[in-house]
Protein backbone atom coordinates (compact mmCIF):
# COMPACT_ATOMS: atom_id res chain seq x y z
CA UNK A 1 0.00 0.00 0.00
CA UNK A 2 1.25 3.47 -0.49
CA UNK A 3 2.89 4.69 2.38
CA UNK A 4 2.86 8.88 1.70
CA UNK A 5 1.77 11.05 -1.29
CA UNK A 6 5.31 11.38 -2.25
CA UNK A 7 5.21 7.99 -2.87
CA UNK A 8 1.97 7.20 -3.69
CA UNK A 9 2.58 6.28 -7.38
CA UNK A 10 4.96 3.96 -7.41
CA UNK A 11 5.51 1.42 -9.57
CA UNK A 12 3.41 -1.54 -8.39
CA UNK A 13 0.93 1.31 -7.56
CA UNK A 14 0.77 2.64 -11.08
CA UNK A 15 0.52 -1.10 -12.70
CA UNK A 16 -2.10 -1.87 -11.02
CA UNK A 17 -4.25 1.49 -12.36
CA UNK A 18 -3.18 0.85 -15.48
CA UNK A 19 -4.35 -2.82 -15.36
CA UNK A 20 -7.83 -1.59 -14.43
CA UNK A 21 -8.12 1.80 -16.46
CA UNK A 22 -5.56 0.94 -19.51
CA UNK A 23 -2.42 1.60 -20.45
CA UNK A 24 -0.98 4.75 -19.63
CA UNK A 25 -4.16 6.20 -17.11
CA UNK A 26 -4.17 6.10 -13.45
CA UNK A 27 -7.70 7.03 -12.88
CA UNK A 28 -11.29 5.77 -14.45
CA UNK A 29 -12.76 6.19 -17.72
CA UNK A 30 -9.78 6.06 -20.06
CA UNK A 31 -10.31 8.23 -23.44
CA UNK A 32 -14.26 8.25 -23.34
CA UNK A 33 -13.55 10.12 -19.97
CA UNK A 34 -11.29 12.82 -21.56
CA UNK A 35 -13.72 12.77 -24.49
CA UNK A 36 -16.71 13.37 -22.14
CA UNK A 37 -15.09 16.09 -20.14
CA UNK A 38 -14.03 17.59 -23.93
CA UNK A 39 -17.66 17.41 -25.02
CA UNK A 40 -19.25 21.15 -24.61
CA UNK A 41 -15.49 22.82 -25.20
CA UNK A 42 -12.72 22.40 -27.76
CA UNK A 43 -8.72 22.01 -27.38
CA UNK A 44 -8.14 21.98 -31.12
CA UNK A 45 -5.67 24.61 -32.23
CA UNK A 46 -4.56 25.85 -28.32
CA UNK A 47 -1.38 25.33 -26.41
CA UNK A 48 -2.48 23.69 -23.18
CA UNK A 49 -0.51 23.24 -19.79
CA UNK A 50 -1.84 19.64 -18.14
CA UNK A 51 -1.40 19.79 -14.35
CA UNK A 52 -0.63 16.54 -13.10
CA UNK A 53 0.63 14.82 -16.45
CA UNK A 54 0.88 11.14 -15.28
CA UNK A 55 1.92 9.17 -17.34
CA UNK A 56 0.81 10.78 -20.37
CA UNK A 57 -1.15 8.72 -22.14
CA UNK A 58 -4.13 11.71 -22.12
CA UNK A 59 -1.43 14.13 -23.50
CA UNK A 60 -1.59 12.45 -26.44
CA UNK A 61 -4.84 11.94 -26.94
CA UNK A 62 -5.26 16.07 -26.37
CA UNK A 63 -2.62 16.12 -30.02
CA UNK A 64 -4.06 13.58 -31.74
CA UNK A 65 -7.86 12.94 -31.22
CA UNK A 66 -8.67 16.30 -29.42
CA UNK A 67 -6.17 18.74 -31.82
CA UNK A 68 -4.34 20.56 -29.56
CA UNK A 69 -1.30 22.18 -31.17
CA UNK A 70 1.10 22.16 -28.44
CA UNK A 71 0.82 20.25 -25.29
CA UNK A 72 3.04 20.84 -21.85
CA UNK A 73 2.95 18.66 -18.77
CA UNK A 74 3.81 19.07 -15.59
CA UNK A 75 4.29 16.93 -12.52
CA UNK A 76 5.95 16.38 -9.40
CA UNK A 77 7.34 13.17 -9.40
CA UNK A 78 10.27 12.20 -12.04
CA UNK A 79 9.77 8.58 -13.18
CA UNK A 80 6.35 9.75 -14.31
CA UNK A 81 7.78 12.58 -15.95
CA UNK A 82 10.48 9.93 -18.19
CA UNK A 83 7.71 7.49 -18.44
CA UNK A 84 5.50 10.79 -20.27
CA UNK A 85 8.55 11.83 -22.22
CA UNK A 86 9.20 7.97 -23.23
CA UNK A 87 5.29 7.43 -24.30
CA UNK A 88 5.10 10.92 -26.55
CA UNK A 89 8.37 10.17 -28.38
CA UNK A 90 6.97 6.40 -29.34
CA UNK A 91 3.96 8.10 -30.55
CA UNK A 92 6.15 10.08 -32.53
CA UNK A 93 4.49 13.49 -30.36
CA UNK A 94 7.90 14.97 -28.71
CA UNK A 95 7.98 18.05 -30.96
CA UNK A 96 4.41 19.13 -29.59
CA UNK A 97 4.03 17.59 -26.67
CA UNK A 98 6.41 18.34 -23.81
CA UNK A 99 7.53 17.81 -19.86
CA UNK A 100 8.96 19.77 -16.95
CA UNK A 101 9.39 19.02 -13.17
CA UNK A 102 7.77 20.97 -10.90
CA UNK A 103 7.69 21.71 -7.42
CA UNK A 104 4.28 22.13 -5.34
CA UNK A 105 3.73 25.93 -5.12
CA UNK A 106 3.61 28.87 -7.81
CA UNK A 107 3.75 27.36 -11.26
CA UNK A 108 7.16 28.30 -13.71
CA UNK A 109 5.64 30.17 -16.71
CA UNK A 110 4.90 33.50 -17.19
CA UNK A 111 1.40 35.45 -17.57
CA UNK A 112 -0.58 34.35 -19.93
CA UNK A 113 1.48 31.40 -21.09
CA UNK A 114 -1.70 28.98 -22.19
CA UNK A 115 -4.68 29.21 -24.00
CA UNK A 116 -6.28 26.15 -21.63
CA UNK A 117 -4.92 24.73 -18.37
CA UNK A 118 -6.14 21.22 -18.42
CA UNK A 119 -6.26 18.85 -15.34
CA UNK A 120 -7.64 15.11 -14.74
CA UNK A 121 -8.09 14.22 -10.89
CA UNK A 122 -4.83 15.35 -10.02
CA UNK A 123 -6.19 18.81 -7.69
CA UNK A 124 -7.40 16.85 -5.08
CA UNK A 125 -3.51 16.23 -3.93
CA UNK A 126 -2.96 20.38 -3.71
CA UNK A 127 -4.02 21.49 0.20
CA UNK A 128 -4.43 24.68 -0.44
CA UNK A 129 -6.80 25.34 -3.42
CA UNK A 130 -6.95 29.08 -3.50
CA UNK A 131 -3.97 29.71 -4.48
CA UNK A 132 -3.57 26.87 -6.93
CA UNK A 133 -6.97 28.62 -8.25
CA UNK A 134 -5.13 31.64 -8.52
CA UNK A 135 -1.73 30.55 -10.52
CA UNK A 136 -4.33 28.32 -13.04
CA UNK A 137 -5.69 32.06 -13.73
CA UNK A 138 -2.46 34.13 -13.68
CA UNK A 139 -1.07 31.37 -16.69
CA UNK A 140 -3.63 31.47 -18.86
CA UNK A 141 -3.85 34.69 -21.51
CA UNK A 142 -7.30 36.45 -21.22
CA UNK A 143 -10.45 34.42 -22.61
CA UNK A 144 -8.37 31.19 -21.44
CA UNK A 145 -9.95 27.74 -20.42
CA UNK A 146 -9.90 26.06 -17.44
CA UNK A 147 -11.14 22.87 -18.17
CA UNK A 148 -10.87 19.47 -15.70
CA UNK A 149 -11.88 16.87 -13.23
CA UNK A 150 -11.30 16.40 -9.49
CA UNK A 151 -12.73 14.12 -6.95
CA UNK A 152 -14.75 16.28 -4.59
CA UNK A 153 -17.45 15.06 -1.45
CA UNK A 154 -20.81 15.28 -0.49
CA UNK A 155 -22.13 17.66 2.06
CA UNK A 156 -21.38 16.28 6.22
CA UNK A 157 -24.10 13.90 6.23
CA UNK A 158 -22.48 11.85 4.03
CA UNK A 159 -19.17 11.66 5.70
CA UNK A 160 -19.81 8.02 7.23
CA UNK A 161 -17.85 5.57 9.24
CA UNK A 162 -17.52 4.09 5.35
CA UNK A 163 -16.02 6.91 4.37
CA UNK A 164 -13.65 7.07 6.90
CA UNK A 165 -12.54 3.51 6.46
CA UNK A 166 -11.99 4.16 2.64
CA UNK A 167 -9.80 7.02 3.67
CA UNK A 168 -7.61 5.28 5.57
CA UNK A 169 -7.72 2.40 3.50
CA UNK A 170 -6.12 4.42 0.63
CA UNK A 171 -4.09 6.02 2.76
CA UNK A 172 -3.52 9.10 0.64
CA UNK A 173 -3.34 12.72 1.48
CA UNK A 174 -6.78 13.68 -0.61
CA UNK A 175 -7.78 17.39 0.21
CA UNK A 176 -11.38 17.20 -0.84
CA UNK A 177 -13.78 19.79 -1.13
CA UNK A 178 -17.55 19.86 -1.92
CA UNK A 179 -19.06 21.27 -5.50
CA UNK A 180 -20.66 24.36 -4.20
CA UNK A 181 -17.30 25.28 -2.41
CA UNK A 182 -15.29 24.53 -5.73
CA UNK A 183 -17.86 26.41 -7.86
CA UNK A 184 -17.28 29.39 -4.88
CA UNK A 185 -13.31 29.25 -5.05
CA UNK A 186 -12.96 29.84 -8.47
CA UNK A 187 -15.13 32.54 -9.19
CA UNK A 188 -13.71 34.38 -5.89
CA UNK A 189 -9.93 33.18 -7.65
CA UNK A 190 -11.73 35.17 -10.88
CA UNK A 191 -12.95 32.76 -13.20
CA UNK A 192 -16.04 33.11 -15.18
CA UNK A 193 -18.67 31.15 -16.78
CA UNK A 194 -17.87 28.41 -14.12
CA UNK A 195 -19.89 25.45 -14.60
CA UNK A 196 -19.91 22.15 -12.51
CA UNK A 197 -20.94 18.73 -13.83
CA UNK A 198 -21.41 16.09 -10.98
CA UNK A 199 -20.61 12.62 -12.13
CA UNK A 200 -21.32 10.83 -9.09
CA UNK A 201 -24.12 8.49 -11.67
CA UNK A 202 -21.43 7.44 -13.44
CA UNK A 203 -18.75 6.20 -11.26
CA UNK A 204 -22.24 4.07 -9.96
CA UNK A 205 -21.64 2.48 -13.17
CA UNK A 206 -18.32 2.32 -13.17
CA UNK A 207 -17.20 0.81 -9.77
CA UNK A 208 -19.33 -2.42 -10.81
CA UNK A 209 -16.97 -2.48 -13.57
CA UNK A 210 -14.28 -2.42 -11.27
CA UNK A 211 -15.80 -4.81 -8.84
CA UNK A 212 -16.22 -7.42 -11.57
CA UNK A 213 -12.67 -6.86 -12.60
CA UNK A 214 -11.53 -7.94 -9.59
CA UNK A 215 -13.16 -11.36 -9.38
CA UNK A 216 -12.02 -14.75 -11.07
CA UNK A 217 -9.30 -15.21 -13.49
CA UNK A 218 -9.28 -11.39 -14.06
CA UNK A 219 -8.30 -10.83 -10.22
CA UNK A 220 -5.62 -14.19 -10.45
CA UNK A 221 -4.14 -12.08 -13.59
CA UNK A 222 -3.53 -8.88 -11.20
CA UNK A 223 -2.26 -11.34 -8.41
CA UNK A 224 0.97 -11.79 -11.20
CA UNK A 225 1.45 -8.79 -12.24
CA UNK A 226 1.69 -6.93 -8.28
CA UNK A 227 1.46 -9.96 -5.90
CA UNK A 228 -1.13 -10.82 -3.59
CA UNK A 229 -0.93 -8.33 -0.93
CA UNK A 230 -1.11 -5.66 -3.48
CA UNK A 231 -4.19 -7.12 -5.00
CA UNK A 232 -5.67 -7.85 -2.18
CA UNK A 233 -5.42 -4.19 -0.89
CA UNK A 234 -6.80 -3.06 -4.14
CA UNK A 235 -10.15 -5.48 -3.87
CA UNK A 236 -10.33 -4.02 -0.30
CA UNK A 237 -10.04 -0.32 -1.56
CA UNK A 238 -12.88 -0.74 -4.30
CA UNK A 239 -15.18 -2.47 -2.10
CA UNK A 240 -14.97 0.26 0.40
CA UNK A 241 -15.32 2.77 -2.37
CA UNK A 242 -17.99 0.98 -3.74
CA UNK A 243 -20.26 2.60 -0.12
CA UNK A 244 -18.61 5.68 -0.33
CA UNK A 245 -20.20 6.26 -3.57
CA UNK A 246 -23.45 4.80 -2.77
CA UNK A 247 -23.82 6.84 0.02
CA UNK A 248 -22.84 9.81 -1.76
CA UNK A 249 -19.45 10.79 -0.47
CA UNK A 250 -17.36 10.41 -3.43
CA UNK A 251 -18.45 12.72 -6.34
CA UNK A 252 -16.21 12.94 -9.02
CA UNK A 253 -16.98 16.37 -10.86
CA UNK A 254 -15.66 18.15 -14.66
CA UNK A 255 -15.98 21.85 -14.29
CA UNK A 256 -15.01 24.10 -16.81
CA UNK A 257 -14.45 28.10 -16.32
CA UNK A 258 -12.76 30.80 -18.19
CA UNK A 259 -10.40 34.07 -17.62
CA UNK A 260 -12.27 37.03 -18.55
CA UNK A 261 -11.26 38.85 -21.55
Amino acid sequence: MPDDQASMYDPVFNQALQWMWGDGFLAPGGPEEVAELLSSVSVEGTRVLDIGSGLGAIDVLLTETHGAREVVGVDVEPHLIESSRQRVAAAGLADRVTYQLVEPGPLPFDDGSFDVVFTKDAIVHIPEKAPFYAEVLRVLRPGGMFVGSDWLRGGPETFTDAARRWLEVVHLDFQMQDLAHTQEALETAGFENVSMRDRNDWYHRIINDELAALRGERFDGLVKLIGEDQAGYRLESSKLKKEVIDDGFLRPTHFVGYRPS
